[in-house]
Protein backbone atom coordinates (compact mmCIF):
# COMPACT_ATOMS: atom_id res chain seq x y z
CA UNK A 1 0.00 0.00 0.00
CA UNK A 2 2.78 2.32 1.12
CA UNK A 3 4.54 1.54 -2.81
CA UNK A 4 1.08 2.45 -4.44
CA UNK A 5 0.52 5.38 -2.23
CA UNK A 6 3.65 7.12 -2.83
CA UNK A 7 3.63 6.19 -6.82
CA UNK A 8 -0.04 8.10 -6.98
CA UNK A 9 1.07 11.03 -5.32
CA UNK A 10 4.29 11.34 -7.69
CA UNK A 11 2.18 11.08 -10.81
CA UNK A 12 -0.37 13.56 -9.22
CA UNK A 13 2.54 16.11 -8.61
CA UNK A 14 4.78 15.83 -11.66
CA UNK A 15 1.10 16.45 -13.80
CA UNK A 16 0.66 19.37 -12.04
CA UNK A 17 4.73 20.43 -12.50
CA UNK A 18 4.76 20.44 -9.01
CA UNK A 19 8.43 18.37 -8.78
CA UNK A 20 8.00 14.84 -6.94
CA UNK A 21 11.85 14.58 -5.46
CA UNK A 22 11.34 14.06 -1.97
CA UNK A 23 7.41 14.38 -1.29
CA UNK A 24 6.32 10.72 -2.55
CA UNK A 25 9.37 9.45 -0.39
CA UNK A 26 8.82 11.27 2.86
CA UNK A 27 5.35 9.77 2.99
CA UNK A 28 6.22 6.38 2.18
CA UNK A 29 8.57 6.23 4.84
CA UNK A 30 5.95 7.44 7.33
CA UNK A 31 3.84 4.55 6.08
CA UNK A 32 6.58 1.85 6.49
CA UNK A 33 10.15 3.44 7.94
CA UNK A 34 12.16 0.62 6.68
CA UNK A 35 10.91 0.28 2.34
CA UNK A 36 14.19 0.77 1.27
CA UNK A 37 14.87 -2.71 2.72
CA UNK A 38 12.78 -3.78 0.39
CA UNK A 39 13.14 -2.09 -2.65
CA UNK A 40 16.84 -2.01 -2.42
CA UNK A 41 17.26 -5.90 -3.12
CA UNK A 42 19.04 -7.43 -5.80
CA UNK A 43 20.38 -3.48 -6.94
CA UNK A 44 23.79 -3.11 -7.58
CA UNK A 45 24.20 0.39 -5.56
CA UNK A 46 26.67 3.01 -5.65
CA UNK A 47 26.64 5.57 -2.76
CA UNK A 48 28.59 8.98 -3.10
CA UNK A 49 29.01 11.20 -0.29
CA UNK A 50 31.61 14.12 0.69
CA UNK A 51 31.64 17.69 1.03
CA UNK A 52 32.35 18.99 -2.60
CA UNK A 53 31.96 16.65 -5.76
CA UNK A 54 29.23 14.51 -5.11
CA UNK A 55 27.25 15.97 -8.08
CA UNK A 56 29.80 16.04 -10.59
CA UNK A 57 31.10 12.59 -9.64
CA UNK A 58 27.32 10.57 -9.60
CA UNK A 59 26.91 11.96 -13.21
CA UNK A 60 30.31 10.97 -14.38
CA UNK A 61 29.12 7.64 -13.48
CA UNK A 62 25.71 7.98 -14.83
CA UNK A 63 27.23 8.99 -17.90
CA UNK A 64 29.38 6.02 -18.44
CA UNK A 65 26.60 3.26 -17.62
CA UNK A 66 24.29 4.91 -20.16
CA UNK A 67 27.01 4.33 -22.62
CA UNK A 68 27.70 1.16 -21.37
CA UNK A 69 24.24 0.08 -21.85
CA UNK A 70 23.53 -0.85 -18.49
CA UNK A 71 20.41 -0.36 -16.23
CA UNK A 72 20.71 2.18 -13.85
CA UNK A 73 18.69 5.15 -11.98
CA UNK A 74 19.92 8.09 -9.86
CA UNK A 75 18.65 10.27 -7.58
CA UNK A 76 18.62 13.68 -9.73
CA UNK A 77 17.65 17.55 -8.78
CA UNK A 78 19.68 17.52 -5.05
CA UNK A 79 17.31 15.06 -3.71
CA UNK A 80 19.94 13.37 -1.31
CA UNK A 81 18.33 12.69 1.85
CA UNK A 82 16.67 9.85 2.71
CA UNK A 83 12.99 11.16 1.09
CA UNK A 84 15.15 11.64 -1.74
CA UNK A 85 16.34 8.69 -2.21
CA UNK A 86 13.14 6.93 -0.93
CA UNK A 87 11.67 8.63 -4.02
CA UNK A 88 14.47 7.39 -6.53
CA UNK A 89 13.58 3.70 -5.65
CA UNK A 90 9.97 4.18 -5.37
CA UNK A 91 9.32 5.35 -9.25
CA UNK A 92 11.87 2.86 -10.37
CA UNK A 93 10.40 -0.22 -8.93
CA UNK A 94 7.21 -2.12 -9.89
CA UNK A 95 4.24 -1.63 -7.37
CA UNK A 96 5.15 -4.98 -5.94
CA UNK A 97 8.45 -3.18 -4.57
CA UNK A 98 10.69 -4.71 -7.51
CA UNK A 99 13.55 -2.67 -8.18
CA UNK A 100 12.88 -2.70 -12.81
CA UNK A 101 17.05 -1.56 -12.75
CA UNK A 102 20.48 -2.93 -11.88
CA UNK A 103 22.11 -0.24 -10.71
CA UNK A 104 21.45 2.69 -8.09
CA UNK A 105 23.76 5.70 -7.91
CA UNK A 106 22.96 7.67 -5.17
CA UNK A 107 24.22 11.10 -3.89
CA UNK A 108 24.15 10.85 -0.11
CA UNK A 109 24.38 13.84 2.37
CA UNK A 110 26.36 13.89 4.38
CA UNK A 111 24.23 14.58 7.27
CA UNK A 112 21.92 12.08 5.86
CA UNK A 113 24.02 9.31 5.36
CA UNK A 114 24.15 7.18 8.02
CA UNK A 115 20.22 7.11 8.21
CA UNK A 116 20.26 5.96 4.46
CA UNK A 117 23.01 3.47 5.80
CA UNK A 118 20.69 1.55 7.99
CA UNK A 119 18.90 0.50 5.01
CA UNK A 120 21.11 0.07 2.16
CA UNK A 121 23.43 -2.82 1.30
CA UNK A 122 25.80 -1.01 -0.86
CA UNK A 123 28.28 -2.11 -3.36
CA UNK A 124 30.92 1.09 -3.26
CA UNK A 125 30.70 3.84 -0.92
CA UNK A 126 32.78 6.57 -2.52
CA UNK A 127 33.89 9.54 -0.22
CA UNK A 128 34.86 12.27 -2.40
CA UNK A 129 36.65 15.24 0.55
CA UNK A 130 35.74 16.82 3.80
CA UNK A 131 35.87 20.29 4.05
CA UNK A 132 33.88 23.24 6.31
CA UNK A 133 30.55 23.57 5.13
CA UNK A 134 27.52 24.92 6.23
CA UNK A 135 28.03 24.93 9.75
CA UNK A 136 24.26 25.42 11.08
CA UNK A 137 23.85 22.20 9.11
CA UNK A 138 27.39 20.28 9.33
CA UNK A 139 29.39 21.55 12.15
CA UNK A 140 33.03 21.05 12.16
CA UNK A 141 35.03 18.98 9.99
CA UNK A 142 35.84 16.09 13.02
CA UNK A 143 31.95 16.10 12.95
CA UNK A 144 31.37 15.63 9.41
CA UNK A 145 33.91 13.05 9.14
CA UNK A 146 32.06 10.77 11.98
CA UNK A 147 29.34 11.10 10.79
CA UNK A 148 30.43 9.81 7.22
CA UNK A 149 32.39 6.60 9.43
CA UNK A 150 29.12 5.80 11.46
CA UNK A 151 27.46 5.39 8.17
CA UNK A 152 30.27 3.28 6.72
CA UNK A 153 30.20 1.47 9.96
CA UNK A 154 26.70 0.21 8.55
CA UNK A 155 28.12 -0.96 5.65
CA UNK A 156 30.77 -3.37 6.18
CA UNK A 157 30.91 -5.33 2.77
CA UNK A 158 30.69 -2.03 0.94
CA UNK A 159 34.19 -1.20 -0.95
CA UNK A 160 34.93 2.29 0.03
CA UNK A 161 36.74 4.67 -2.48
CA UNK A 162 38.96 7.12 -0.55
CA UNK A 163 40.37 9.92 -1.73
CA UNK A 164 43.74 9.57 -0.57
CA UNK A 165 45.07 13.29 -0.85
CA UNK A 166 42.61 14.05 1.86
CA UNK A 167 43.49 13.61 5.52
CA UNK A 168 40.66 13.23 6.82
CA UNK A 169 39.09 11.29 3.90
CA UNK A 170 41.72 8.79 4.22
CA UNK A 171 41.66 8.76 7.61
CA UNK A 172 38.78 6.52 7.46
CA UNK A 173 40.55 3.87 6.15
CA UNK A 174 42.16 3.81 10.08
CA UNK A 175 38.62 3.37 11.50
CA UNK A 176 37.14 0.26 9.03
CA UNK A 177 37.99 -2.81 8.27
CA UNK A 178 36.15 -2.13 4.11
CA UNK A 179 38.15 -2.91 1.44
CA UNK A 180 39.70 0.17 0.22
CA UNK A 181 40.45 1.97 -3.18
CA UNK A 182 41.93 5.42 -3.24
CA UNK A 183 42.29 8.13 -6.21
CA UNK A 184 44.40 10.66 -5.65
CA UNK A 185 46.43 13.73 -8.17
CA UNK A 186 50.32 13.36 -7.86
CA UNK A 187 51.12 17.99 -8.35
CA UNK A 188 52.16 20.67 -7.17
CA UNK A 189 49.96 23.76 -7.52
CA UNK A 190 49.63 24.96 -3.70
CA UNK A 191 46.57 27.00 -5.32
CA UNK A 192 44.91 29.69 -2.81
CA UNK A 193 42.19 28.09 -1.19
CA UNK A 194 40.70 27.73 2.18
CA UNK A 195 42.54 25.50 4.60
CA UNK A 196 40.47 23.60 6.75
CA UNK A 197 42.36 21.15 8.37
CA UNK A 198 46.22 20.92 8.42
CA UNK A 199 46.31 18.58 11.45
CA UNK A 200 46.63 14.94 11.47
CA UNK A 201 43.37 13.10 12.06
CA UNK A 202 44.96 10.33 14.34
CA UNK A 203 47.53 12.03 16.40
CA UNK A 204 46.50 15.70 16.06
CA UNK A 205 50.24 16.78 15.00
CA UNK A 206 50.78 19.23 12.27
CA UNK A 207 50.90 17.39 9.08
CA UNK A 208 53.92 18.02 6.69
CA UNK A 209 53.13 18.18 2.88
CA UNK A 210 55.79 17.14 0.13
CA UNK A 211 53.28 18.75 -2.11
CA UNK A 212 49.75 20.48 -2.38
CA UNK A 213 47.33 20.50 -4.68
CA UNK A 214 44.68 22.89 -2.77
CA UNK A 215 43.52 23.58 0.85
CA UNK A 216 44.26 20.32 2.85
CA UNK A 217 44.68 17.93 -0.32
CA UNK A 218 47.89 16.79 -1.41
CA UNK A 219 51.21 14.25 -0.47
CA UNK A 220 51.51 14.70 3.10
CA UNK A 221 52.74 13.21 6.29
CA UNK A 222 52.73 13.23 9.63
CA UNK A 223 55.69 13.62 11.57
CA UNK A 224 54.85 12.06 14.85
CA UNK A 225 52.62 8.95 13.91
CA UNK A 226 52.69 6.72 10.92
CA UNK A 227 49.48 8.09 8.90
CA UNK A 228 50.52 9.38 5.47
CA UNK A 229 49.17 9.77 2.31
CA UNK A 230 49.03 6.30 0.39
CA UNK A 231 49.95 6.18 -3.34
CA UNK A 232 46.42 6.30 -4.68
CA UNK A 233 45.15 3.38 -6.67
CA UNK A 234 43.96 5.41 -9.29
CA UNK A 235 46.42 8.49 -10.05
CA UNK A 236 45.80 11.68 -12.45
CA UNK A 237 49.21 12.88 -12.92
CA UNK A 238 51.20 14.80 -15.99
CA UNK A 239 48.41 16.97 -16.38
CA UNK A 240 49.51 18.98 -19.63
CA UNK A 241 46.39 21.11 -19.86
CA UNK A 242 43.90 22.58 -17.66
CA UNK A 243 41.77 25.37 -18.61
CA UNK A 244 38.91 26.87 -18.85
CA UNK A 245 37.19 24.47 -21.14
CA UNK A 246 39.33 21.10 -21.05
CA UNK A 247 41.82 18.72 -19.04
CA UNK A 248 44.39 16.59 -20.23
CA UNK A 249 46.51 13.48 -17.96
CA UNK A 250 47.40 10.64 -17.68
CA UNK A 251 45.74 8.26 -14.95
CA UNK A 252 47.43 5.54 -13.61
CA UNK A 253 44.48 2.19 -13.25
CA UNK A 254 45.19 -1.06 -14.21
CA UNK A 255 46.99 0.69 -17.09
CA UNK A 256 48.46 4.15 -17.98
CA UNK A 257 46.49 6.30 -19.78
CA UNK A 258 45.82 9.44 -21.31
CA UNK A 259 42.90 11.20 -20.63
CA UNK A 260 41.52 14.62 -22.54
CA UNK A 261 38.12 16.06 -21.11
CA UNK A 262 35.60 18.61 -21.59
CA UNK A 263 35.68 19.31 -18.11
CA UNK A 264 38.39 22.52 -17.07
CA UNK A 265 38.96 22.79 -12.94
CA UNK A 266 41.71 20.93 -10.76
CA UNK A 267 38.81 20.06 -8.39
CA UNK A 268 37.05 18.15 -11.69
CA UNK A 269 40.14 15.61 -12.32
CA UNK A 270 39.28 14.82 -8.57
CA UNK A 271 35.91 14.13 -9.70
CA UNK A 272 37.29 12.22 -12.98
CA UNK A 273 39.46 9.99 -10.27
CA UNK A 274 36.68 9.15 -8.22
CA UNK A 275 34.49 8.18 -10.89
CA UNK A 276 37.22 6.24 -12.58
CA UNK A 277 37.97 4.63 -9.51
CA UNK A 278 34.41 3.56 -9.07
CA UNK A 279 34.36 2.07 -12.27
CA UNK A 280 37.19 -0.03 -11.89
CA UNK A 281 35.85 -1.29 -8.63
CA UNK A 282 32.45 -2.56 -10.64
CA UNK A 283 34.35 -3.53 -13.82
CA UNK A 284 32.98 -1.49 -16.45
CA UNK A 285 34.95 0.49 -18.85
CA UNK A 286 35.41 4.16 -18.29
CA UNK A 287 36.55 5.38 -21.70
CA UNK A 288 32.96 7.42 -22.22
CA UNK A 289 34.11 9.53 -19.35
CA UNK A 290 35.85 11.62 -21.85
CA UNK A 291 32.71 12.66 -23.43
CA UNK A 292 30.92 13.92 -20.28
CA UNK A 293 29.95 17.42 -20.44
CA UNK A 294 29.10 18.23 -17.25
CA UNK A 295 26.32 18.25 -14.58
CA UNK A 296 23.44 20.37 -13.57
CA UNK A 297 25.23 23.75 -11.96
CA UNK A 298 28.19 22.69 -11.69
CA UNK A 299 30.32 23.59 -14.49
CA UNK A 300 27.27 23.70 -17.04
CA UNK A 301 27.29 25.98 -20.14
CA UNK A 302 24.22 26.77 -21.81
CA UNK A 303 22.67 29.48 -24.44
CA UNK A 304 21.05 32.43 -23.86
CA UNK A 305 19.72 35.22 -26.59
CA UNK A 306 22.90 35.41 -28.45
CA UNK A 307 25.09 34.64 -25.51
CA UNK A 308 26.92 32.00 -23.85
CA UNK A 309 26.37 30.92 -19.95
CA UNK A 310 28.88 29.39 -17.55
CA UNK A 311 27.58 27.96 -14.51
CA UNK A 312 29.49 27.62 -11.54
CA UNK A 313 28.03 26.85 -8.14
CA UNK A 314 29.94 26.78 -4.70
CA UNK A 315 28.61 26.33 -1.66
CA UNK A 316 31.49 26.54 0.93
CA UNK A 317 34.71 28.35 1.17
CA UNK A 318 36.93 25.93 -0.57
CA UNK A 319 34.80 25.11 -3.71
CA UNK A 320 34.42 29.27 -4.04
CA UNK A 321 38.31 29.40 -3.97
CA UNK A 322 38.57 26.56 -6.60
CA UNK A 323 35.72 28.52 -8.54
CA UNK A 324 37.88 31.25 -8.80
CA UNK A 325 41.17 30.23 -9.51
CA UNK A 326 39.46 28.60 -12.54
CA UNK A 327 37.42 31.77 -13.13
CA UNK A 328 40.60 34.20 -12.83
CA UNK A 329 42.07 32.84 -15.88
CA UNK A 330 39.09 33.19 -18.00
CA UNK A 331 38.73 36.21 -20.63
CA UNK A 332 35.98 37.77 -22.26
CA UNK A 333 33.42 37.05 -19.64
CA UNK A 334 31.19 39.33 -17.94
CA UNK A 335 30.78 38.11 -14.36
CA UNK A 336 27.56 37.79 -11.98
CA UNK A 337 27.73 37.41 -8.23
CA UNK A 338 24.87 35.44 -5.98
CA UNK A 339 23.87 34.40 -3.17
CA UNK A 340 21.35 32.84 -1.66
CA UNK A 341 20.43 31.72 2.06
CA UNK A 342 17.33 29.25 1.75
CA UNK A 343 17.51 26.47 3.64
CA UNK A 344 18.41 23.65 1.15
CA UNK A 345 21.65 25.75 0.85
CA UNK A 346 22.24 26.57 4.45
CA UNK A 347 20.76 29.85 6.09
CA UNK A 348 24.05 30.59 7.89
CA UNK A 349 26.18 32.72 4.68
CA UNK A 350 28.87 33.93 6.90
CA UNK A 351 31.29 31.41 5.47
CA UNK A 352 31.70 34.21 2.39
CA UNK A 353 33.65 36.44 4.25
CA UNK A 354 36.09 34.18 5.33
CA UNK A 355 36.37 33.20 1.13
CA UNK A 356 36.85 36.24 0.15
CA UNK A 357 38.79 37.64 2.24
CA UNK A 358 41.75 34.70 1.29
CA UNK A 359 41.50 36.63 -1.86
CA UNK A 360 41.89 40.18 -0.35
CA UNK A 361 44.78 39.06 1.71
CA UNK A 362 46.21 36.55 -0.43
Amino acid sequence: MSIITAKFISKLLRFFNLGATTLPGRIALKMKYNILNTLSKGVEIICITGTNGKTTSCALVEHALKNEGYSYFINKSGANMISGVATSFIENSSVFGKCKKEYAILECDENSFPEISRYLDAEIVAVTNVFRDQLDRYGETETTLKTIVSATHNMPEAVLVLNADCPLTYSISEKCENEIITFGINADYKLKSADDNRFCPICKSELIYKSKVYAQLGNYYCPRCAFRRAYPDVCAEEITVLDDGSSEFFINGNKRELMSTSLGGIYNVYNYCCAYAILKTLGIKSNSLNTFSGAFGRMERFSGDGFEVLMLLVKNPVGFSNCINFASKMSGYNFVFALNDNEADGIDVSWIWGALMIWRCG
